[in-house]
C-alpha cells in the first residue's frame, strides 16, 4: 500500500471515529429521555474524560449531553479540523504544524479555564464551547501527523527486517 493510501486510510478511520464519538455524545440525552439503559452506559463511558457537571453541559431533550460544553467544543473542533485537514495539508508526507500555533490557540481555553477555576469569572457554556472548538480544531493536525508518522515508521522497520 502506497504512503498516500495509508495516510488516507488513517484519515478515514480518524474521521469515522470522531463522528461516532460525537454521535454518542449527542445520542445520550435522547436515550435518557426515552429511559433507555443505554443512556447510562454512554454517560459512564464518557465519565472518565469529562466531569459531566450538568450546569456546564449543553442540554438536549431535557438532559445534558454526555460531556460538558468545553469538551463538546473540543470534539466538535476536532471534527472540523479533521474535515479541513486534507484541504490544508493534503495526503503527502505528514508534518507537524509550528509549535507557536498550538500555543496561540491554547491561550483562550487556558485563560477561560483558569479564570473559571480561580473564580475571577464564570463563563457561559457558549464561551466554553467556542474556546474548546478553537483549541480542538488544531488537534487533528498534530494527531494525524503523529499517528501517520508512527505507522509509516513501523512500515519502514518491517520492510528493513524483511530485506535483511
Amino acid at each position: 500500500m502506497a504512503i498516500r493510501d495509508k495516510l488516507i486510510f488513517i484519515y478515514s478511520l480518524t474521521l469515522i471515529g470522531i463522528m461516532i464519538w460525537i454521535g454518542l455524545i449527542l445520542l445520550a440525552p435522547y436515550l435518557q429521555s426515552q429511559s433507555s439503559v443505554l443512556a447510562k452506559f454512554i454517560y459512564t463511558v464518557f465519565a472518565p474524560t469529562c466531569h459531566q457537571i450538568s450546569s456546564r453541559c449543553i442540554h438536549a431533550f431535557g438532559y445534558p449531553l454526555a460531556v460538558c460544553a468545553r469538551c463538546m467544543g473540543i470534539y466538535a473542533g476536532f471534527f472540523l479540523g479533521t474535515i479541513f485537514y486534507p484541504l490544508i495539508k493534503g495526503f503527502s508526507a505528514p508534518s507537524l504544524p509550528q509549535a507557536k500555533l498550538i500555543i496561540l490557540v491554547s491561550v483562550p481555553i487556558a485563560m477561560d479555564a483558569v479564570g473559571n477555576f480561580l473564580g475571577i469569572w464564570m463563563s457561559s457554556n457558549w464561551i466554553r464551547l467556542i474556546t474548546g472548538a478553537l483549541w480542538g480544531i488544531i488537534l487533528p493536525f498534530y494527531f494525524l501527523a503523529g499517528i501517520s508518522e508512527y505507522f509509516l515508521r513501523q512500515n519502514k522497520r518491517s520492510i528493513s527486517r524483511n530485506l535483511s
